[in-house]
């Protein structure tokens, strides 16, 4: 079967059921596994801002969800010429990929017509079903199955602390944004409760002293599209540096790769077991990564 995804977790779920090798197509931010690396580009982001600042970055997504413009473009000729039997997408955020409808216009004016599936996860049991339904889509329920089943096994609740400490994802740092959808269900498979929307609902905007007020034990940062480099820089910001310095947390602070939050894939599985890990105080080897933040000018990479 041939598979367009411009979705990254669903590039990552093709792949985890080991459907790579069907993959003809993705979006510019599908770079996970290296594997997906050499494949033609389908979508890319209309602007491509992505070293500007956090809030420049936000100004320009809410004008244009404002406006309802689309911050991504398909490329019709491409997408002619690679015949995609299966296309996947999204329809919950416009600010992550394309949605059905945009998909659905880009095929009409390309003379294709594949199956379009359209994933919406808000929670993370959404997201474990989502493996079973593009399983399904590929013709490869066993392989859905299993890896769903590994999946939850993975990510269920476990009694790590007794205490259940507070923990704050924050998702965007200019203007901080707590993480919401399923984040909430994570922190608290890791043991945790979580200072944030509940789950299946969106992201919640605050500001760095309201959020110091409700007394985080462990705030983890990992903004939405950031690597670990990347966050950092903005932290060297002293708007944004002075603003979590505030913080004082027991757990500490640790500034983490998105994935482990932000893709609704296997991934998140790897987030459960990050929270739990930092509540416990391991800090072992974590498969993305992951520093502890002490300040702007003393910083720690946990191995």
């Amino acid at each position: 079967m041939r598979v367009v995804s411009v979705l990254p977790s669903a590039t990552e779920i093709v792949w985890a059921l080991g459907h790579g090798a069907e993959l003809v197509g993705r979006s510019a931010e599908c770079d996970f596994p290296a594997g997906v690396l050499d494949l033609p580009v389908v979508m890319r982001a209309r602007t491509l801002d992505s070293s500007d600042p956090s809030a420049v970055i936000d100004a320009r997504v809410s004008s244009a969800r404002s406006q309802g413009n689309s911050l991504y473009e398909l490329d019709i000729k491409l997408l002619k010429q690679l015949q995609p039997e299966l296309l996947i997408t999204q329809d919950l955020c416009g600010v992550c990929s394309v949605t059905e409808a945009e998909v659905a216009e880009a095929c009409a004016r390309a003379g294709v017509a594949p199956q379009v599936l359209s994933l919406t996860p808000r929670t993370l049991e959404n997201v474990w079903a989502s493996i079973s339904t593009v399983a399904q889509a590929l013709g490869d329920r066993g392989s859905g199955t299993k890896l769903r089943t590994s999946l939850e096994e993975r990510s269920r609740i476990s009694a790590t602390s007794s205490t259940h400490p507070r923990v704050a994802v924050v998702e965007w740092v200019d203007p901080p944004i707590l993480a919401g959808l399923w984040t909430s269900e994570i922190v608290q498979s890791a043991g945790g409760t979580s200072i944030g929307p509940a789950a299946g609902i969106p992201g919640e905007r605050t500001s760095w002293p309201a959020l110091a007020t409700r007394d985080p034990d462990l705030l983890v940062i990992s903004p939405c599209s950031f690597s670990v480099p990347r966050t950092l820089r903005e932290l060297a910001d002293p708007k944004i540096g002075d603003g979590v310095g505030r913080f004082s947390p027991r757990l500490g602070i640790f500034v983490v790769d998105e994935a482990y939050f932000s893709r609704p894939g296997p991934r998140l599985a790897d987030g459960v077991e990050l929270i739990r890990a930092l509540i416990g105080g391991q800090h072992v080897h974590f498969p993305m990564p992951v520093e502890q933040w002490y300040g702007v000018a003393d910083r720690k990479v946990v191995a």
